[in-house]
């Protein structure tokens, strides 16, 4: 019978990830038995990557919220955070 890992809570702060015991994580690694060791990613690549994926979350938000009236949520105020996260990945490549 195959265990699970134990999980553990990761928590960030804007430099990087680390363990709720603060313990700094590395990204990166090998993924399987006898697979290649994938390359570390810049803190650069990380923060571009989360960077992509709000931008993401924002459209599929907009998307979901589009025709219907949603109270307490401003619709012109996702879209201008949608924009700047858009400007910001095009001067990030």
């Amino acid at each position: 019978m195959k265990r699970e890992p134990p999980c553990m809570n990761s928590h960030t702060d804007g430099r990087g990830h680390t363990l709720e015991t603060g313990e700094p994580v590395r990204v990166g690694g090998t993924v399987g038995v006898g697979s290649i060791p994938l390359p570390l990613s810049s803190p650069a690549d990380i923060r571009r990557f989360r960077i992509e994926h709000a931008l993401r979350a924002i459209e599929d938000a907009l998307i979901l919220l589009d025709g219907r009236p949603a109270e307490g949520v401003e619709i012109s105020a996702l879209e201008r955070v949608r924009d700047d996260l858009a400007v910001v990945l095009r001067l990030a490549a």
